[in-house]
């Protein structure tokens, strides 16, 4: 079955870079629908790290991530060698947060702590590292062009400002709606997010192969626009960076970038195991019932129906009794099939209710399953 996926997927999508420089998934809502406890072993889709660490604040017995792109499992070797040698100062600006340090420099003291293909990586890529890693993912290098190249000129100096001061929500999103949302703004937003200029840009052609949405930017639209007017700003992370390209209250940022949680890091790091691979290859590479959650980010949506009703059925399989899947719909509705109703049960309730408050307005649809 490893070699079904990789033929659907991994040969129709470059993998020699990183795709990803940071997580756009909410951690609050794996958080709350895996539910990790000190003897849960986390199996989670690597992508930057970010939730991969997020999740090992936890505390659980293990965390596993996993990628078939080689840049994206990396990026997270990178973060974990710099979180075990360098001070927090060092580690966020090594990644580009901030700028107070030599970045190549740091790089030269950590590159030695770092597995052979990952020193192979980063030294071909250490334009990546001196530019700041956090900016330089193909969807982040895509979001920032819009905001240096076309936000600036249609929204009045100050309004971001603005939109992410402390204030009441009916006040936000009066100030969104009155004075963010011009025809102009929309019409922009539209076409740089909608379907062709993604596919040429910001993501893979491939990643498009199974979506049937015929207004891809007015769906992104309507749901940047459902963020900012029901969910606060000022803690939001998420639309922050999507907005400003910067975290600028580092208290305020995602956990593994917060100053009060990096020497809980450093002594956790060694509970993480970093897998450039297929995930049929790990689930069935262990015994049965070796992890016991799992979060998939939004991976089915780019496999075939048939592809999907495989995995979910690999995972009822192999996973804990007990135990609990979490995973994402962007543009493709998925969850299991019914005809697998005996191994996987979904937590529709607990599901719906952790989206009301999804920070990371990309997503249609958040699902919690649990193995039967």
């Amino acid at each position: 079955m490893s070699e079904v996926l990789k033929s659907e997927i991994a040969e129709k999508m470059s993998l020699d870079r990183v795709r990803y420089s940071q997580v756009w998934e909410d951690h609050l809502l794996l958080e709350g629908g895996l539910d990790i406890g000190p003897d849960d072993d986390v199996l989670s889709i690597c992508s930057a790290g970010d939730n991969a660490l997020a999740m090992l604040l936890l505390e659980p017995k293990s965390v596993t991530a996993i990628d078939m792109n080689p840049a994206q499992t990396a990026l997270l070797e990178l973060k974990l060698a710099a979180i075990a040698a360098l001070s927090h100062s060092e580690f966020v600006s090594l990644l580009g947060v901030r700028a107070d340090h030599d970045r190549s420099a740091l790089y030269q003291r950590i590159r030695g702590d770092l597995p052979e293909s990952a020193q192979m990586f980063w030294d071909a890529h250490q334009d990546d590292i001196s530019s700041g890693l956090v900016h330089r993912g193909r969807l982040e290098s895509y979001i920032g062009t819009f905001v240096s190249d076309h936000l600036a000129e249609l929204w009045p100096q100050g309004l971001t400002d603005r939109l992410f001061a402390e204030q009441s929500l009916e006040d936000q999103a009066a100030l969104f709606l009155n004075e963010a949302v011009t025809e102009d703004f929309e019409a922009r937003f539209r076409w740089y997010f909608g379907r062709e200029k993604m596919a040429e840009q910001g993501r893979d052609p491939a990643q498009f192969e199974h979506v049937e949405e015929g207004d891809v930017g007015g769906y992104f639209f309507k749901r940047f626009s459902w963020a900012c007017t029901h969910l606060p700003l000022s803690t939001n992370f998420y639309v922050e960076h999507f907005l400003t390209s910067q975290y600028r209250d580092l208290t305020l940022a995602p956990p593994y970038l917060r100053p009060e949680n990096f020497e809980r890091l450093k002594g956790l790091i060694d509970r993480v195991n970093v897998v450039t691979g297929e995930l049929e290859a790990v689930l069935f590479g262990v015994p049965r019932g070796t992890y016991s959650k799992a979060n998939l980010s939004d991976i089915f949506e780019y496999m075939s129906d048939d592809l999907n009703a495989q995995v979910f059925e690999a995972l009822g399989t192999q996973l804990r009794a007990g135990g609990r899947i979490a995973f994402w719909n962007l543009l493709v509705p998925r969850t299991r099939p019914g005809s697998l109703s005996h191994l996987l049960t979904p937590l529709s309730r607990l599901s719906a209710s952790l989206f009301e408050g999804d920070r990371s307005w990309f997503y249609r649809a958040f699902h919690v399953l649990e193995v039967t």
